[in-house]
């Protein structure tokens, strides 16, 4: 017998005459299904069309079996089948099947400044046009560096890689991965960033480069 509680032998909550009165109809129920369902499975000779009538039995067996367990536990605070793994085997496939669809998209480009001043006129002229939230100082950032124009320009446009001015592109890649689960997403609030813009494992279903 596996136990799944320690029982509490106390003629309140345990052994009860009703408990009583429940296990033994749920058993002489379970006897007579069980020897029902003996002789149906004894008659039958693997045959295609008893498929059907085979499931039916099992099922009926299998909902009898369970009132049966159900009814030792609410009577002696035991239960000799642990049938709540087999519902926990079922609930985690059901909640694999109901996870989100989701897909990862990871690139890198490597760029490089061949005209400094084409781009930092691009990236100041982005800013005019679409300034960004000041900070407490009310003023923005000045546009002085390759990388804060590029990043200006690329608030404005998105991802200009090949439109850059004064920027080649040395070489890109980007994979669309469908994640593994258990599945942790991207910490878009993480201190250090870099860390986080890597591919989960998972399957690569495209991929594009350019050099």
């Amino acid at each position: 017998m596996t136990e799944v509680d320690e029982p509490q032998f106390s003629g309140d909550q345990f052994f009860s005459e009703e408990g009583r009165k429940a296990l033994a109809e749920a058993s002489q129920l379970l006897a007579e299904r069980l020897q029902a369902h003996t002789q149906a499975l004894l008659a039958m000779n693997g045959g295609p069309d008893e498929q059907d009538a085979l499931y039916e039995q099992n099922v009926a067996l299998e909902e009898l079996v369970e009132g049966w367990n159900d009814a030792v536990f609410e009577y002696t605070g035991t239960a000799p089948l642990l049938l709540e793994e087999e519902t926990g085997e079922a609930d985690e496939e059901e909640e694999l099947q109901e996870q989100d669809h989701v897909i990862s998209v990871v690139s890198r480009f490597d760029l490089r400044v061949v005209d400094l001043d084409a781009l930092l006129d691009a990236g100041r002229a982005a800013q005019e046009r679409h300034p960004a939230e000041l900070e407490h100082s009310g003023e923005p950032d000045p546009v002085d560096t390759a990388e804060q124009a590029i990043y200006e320009i690329s608030r404005e446009m998105g991802e200009a890689w090949f439109e850059l001015p004064g920027v080649d592109l040395v070489a890109g890649a980007r994979a669309y991965v469908v994640p593994e689960y258990p599945f942790e997403p991207l910490e878009a609030d993480a201190d250090d960033v870099a860390t986080e813009i890597s591919a989960p494992n998972g399957v690569v279903t495209h991929a594009e480069t350019w050099a």
